[in-house]
């Protein structure tokens, strides 16, 4: 699975968003959207996760962060390059497996998602993260050619 990259426009901060394309269920945005939040000032949606999810950049913190709503969110990457660097690793790794195979390599494949992302990112590898949850789907055999 190949990985294209797009530039979505400049933030306030002036820097470029240049984010995956598509990744899984993610896709990213047209153009960059601010929305307001709770505690966080203004955040910038660059993409969404399925029907409903959205994917946003916290200005201030930097982190890419995810959530049904803006002012319920949680963390995917400490960065919008760290969250690239998941995407076009685990694309590389895609398929995680063939259709026809069995739990011990849904497991071991989950175990490689794992460590990428440990690897990469690893202050966000933890319980009820996205990549934590992620990992577990992978486990599930759901990624399959």
């Amino acid at each position: 699975m190949n990985i294209d990259l797009v530039n979505l426009g400049v933030t306030q901060g002036g820097k470029e968003l240049i984010v995956p394309e598509e990744f899984f269920s993610y896709r990213s945005l047209d153009s960059l959207e601010e929305v307001e939040s709770g505690s966080r000032k203004v955040l910038i949606r660059f993409g969404v996760f399925g029907l409903s999810g959205s994917v946003y950049l916290d200005q201030d913190s930097q982190e890419v962060l995810y959530g049904l709503d803006p002012r319920d969110v949680n963390i995917v990457n400490t960065s919008v390059s760290h969250f690239t660097q998941c995407a076009v690793r685990l694309s590389e790794m895609f398929p995680f497996y063939t259709e026809d195979s069995e739990v011990d390599e849904w497991e071991a494949a989950a175990q490689r998602v794992e460590d990428a992302i440990r690897e990469i990112d690893p202050s966000v590898y933890r319980e009820g993260s996205f990549w934590y949850e992620f990992r577990w789907d992978v486990t599930m055999g759901d990624f399959h050619d």
